[in-house]
């Protein structure tokens, strides 16, 4: 699977709210910021960003994520996967580069991969 984010405008980015919750698969052409709960498989073709609220209970596959909540599941990333502090992933990892800040908790195996974007 081939997930390239090339488009960073604001008008191709979706939005779960605090207050949002997502029961079943979620998928977007675009990016994806969560700030609330999605109990299901997540298939972001641009950039996924997780709020420190967010929680996500499934398979996560995104060009880059950016992790300041919880997972609960894989993670598959093209690119760049960022662990915030406080974050937590109880899952394993594919990814071209991993960025894992001070604080953040992490439980499975990670796999990096080089893309042909990221030699």
């Amino acid at each position: 699977m081939k997930l390239v984010s090339s488009d960073t405008s604001l008008e191709n980015l979706s939005i779960i709210n605090k207050s949002g919750v997502v029961s079943g698969n979620f998928s977007s052409e675009g990016s994806l910021r969560v700030d609330g709960i999605i109990k299901g498989d997540v298939t972001v073709h641009g950039n996924l960003v997780l709020g420190n609220s967010a929680e996500i209970h499934g398979e996560v596959k995104a060009a880059n994520v950016t992790i300041g909540g919880k997972v609960f599941g894989s993670v598959y990333a093209a690119g760049k996967v960022v662990l915030e502090k406080n974050s937590l992933l109880k899952g394993d990892l594919v990814a071209s580069t991993l960025v894992v800040e001070e604080g953040a908790h992490f439980e499975g195996k990670s796999v990096m991969e080089r893309n042909e974007k990221n030699p």
